[in-house]
C-alpha cells in the first residue's frame, strides 16, 4: 500500500511538473476521444474491406 501510494505521488508530482514547465496539448473528452477512435476504425474497416 506504501508503495502504491509513493509512486502514486510520484506520478502526480512529475504530472503537475511537466505541465507547469512544458507545453503540453490538452487531452479531449472521452467521448471526443471515443468519437475519433470509432471513425478511424471505421475507415480502416472500409479501406480494407473485401469485394
Amino acid at each position: 500500500m506504501i508503495k502504491f501510494l509513493l509512486t502514486f505521488g510520484a506520478g502526480i508530482y512529475v504530472g503537475i511538473y511537466v505541465t507547469q514547465n512544458f507545453e503540453v496539448p490538452r487531452v479531449d473528452e472521452p467521448t471526443k476521444l471515443w468519437q475519433k477512435t470509432s471513425d478511424t476504425i471505421k475507415d480502416f474497416l472500409d479501406d480494407h474491406k473485401k469485394p
